[in-house]
């Protein structure tokens, strides 16, 4: 069974919206092997587009961070919390029906308080002037464990919503 066998990618598409409007944070569905299944984006800082503009920066921080978290979440089966390698914090909160790990939904791109964004190794990665990763990474957008928590707890609303009907 597949994400689309339950829903829509426009259904799916609806539910990053949400997530990011309440949030702002990158809001994504991925599949059980951890690629996205919408073309929905919508950045949650001014650093994660020049990250993702770059293969490596997707190779060694984004799909590092989702690739575990996928397999943190399908072995749990339950949302799993982290930070990516630039220091953002991370969540995924594992779909499931009849039992099937089906993939996930995920925000990412905001801070903790007590959190450095870690523009020397983004730097190293993508090779993006350290000065301007400076600036943008002091403009990243700051959040508390309880808000990571009240954003979880509105995908397994909506998750449950979607599940129940399909």
């Amino acid at each position: 069974m597949e994400l689309t066998d339950v829903a829509p990618v426009e259904k799916w598409e609806e539910l990053e919206k949400k997530l990011h409007q309440n949030s702002g944070l990158n809001a994504c569905v991925y599949n059980d092997q951890g690629a996205r299944i919408t073309k929905y984006v919508a950045w949650g800082n001014e650093l994660c587009p020049i990250i993702k503009g770059h293969p490596q920066g997707v190779a060694n921080i984004c799909a590092v961070a989702n690739q575990n978290m996928t397999s943190q979440a399908r072995e749990a089966g339950e949302p799993v919390v982290d930070e990516c390698e630039a220091g953002f914090v991370k969540f995924a909160v594992p779909i499931a029906k009849n039992g099937e790990f089906l993939g996930t939904v995920g925000g990412c791109g905001h801070v903790y308080p007590d959190v450095e964004v870690e523009t020397f190794y983004i730097h190293k990665s993508i090779g993006h002037d350290q000065e301007e990763l400076d600036k943008l990474a002091a403009r990243v957008p700051r959040t508390s464990p309880e808000e990571i928590q009240k954003q979880i707890e509105l995908v397994q609303k909506e998750l449950a919503e979607i599940l129940s009907s399909s």
